[in-house]
């Protein structure tokens, strides 16, 4: 009886954590690449995407973000722990010599932002590539 009172609470324990929402409204994704040639600034937010290309770009080109768009972010960022993003390692280093762009990525949540160190721009750390991916194509895509 001990061990099925046990076992259930374990399920409803965990049912409990995995429903937890995220505050939507108080979430939001910025992504930077930079070299000595190129410049790309995308934010992404609910409500809106923007988007910047030039280092001393006014007016970033703006869009609507889809509810499509939003969700697989949510879907992407579910899996991650934002706290430990600081200490990502870059898996490669060729930023450090012009190999690659220098990229960032930021999450803010609450007030709060969660930064990544730099990491070479189309080769993130493990743990964060499917939500980069999802954020240039988000990028690439927004018409």
């Amino acid at each position: 009886m001990r061990f099925l009172f046990m076992l259930l609470s374990l399920v409803f324990a965990d049912n409990g954590c995995s429903s937890a929402k995220i505050d939507q409204n108080a979430v939001s994704f910025e992504y930077s690449a930079t070299s000595r040639g190129s410049y790309e600034n995308i934010k992404i937010n609910k409500k809106r995407v923007s988007i910047e290309n030039k280092r001393d770009d006014a007016t970033p080109f703006t869009k609507t973000c889809s509810e499509t768009y939003w969700n697989s972010l949510l879907k992407e960022l579910k899996p991650i722990n934002v706290e430990n993003i600081p200490n990502l390692k870059a898996p490669s280093q060729n930023r450090l010599f012009d190999g690659a762009a220098i990229a960032r990525l930021k999450i803010i949540y609450n007030g709060t932002t969660y930064q990544t160190s730099a990491f070479d721009h189309g080769n993130p750390p493990k743990e964060i590539e499917a939500l980069v991916k999802e954020i240039l194509s988000i990028s690439e895509n927004i018409e």
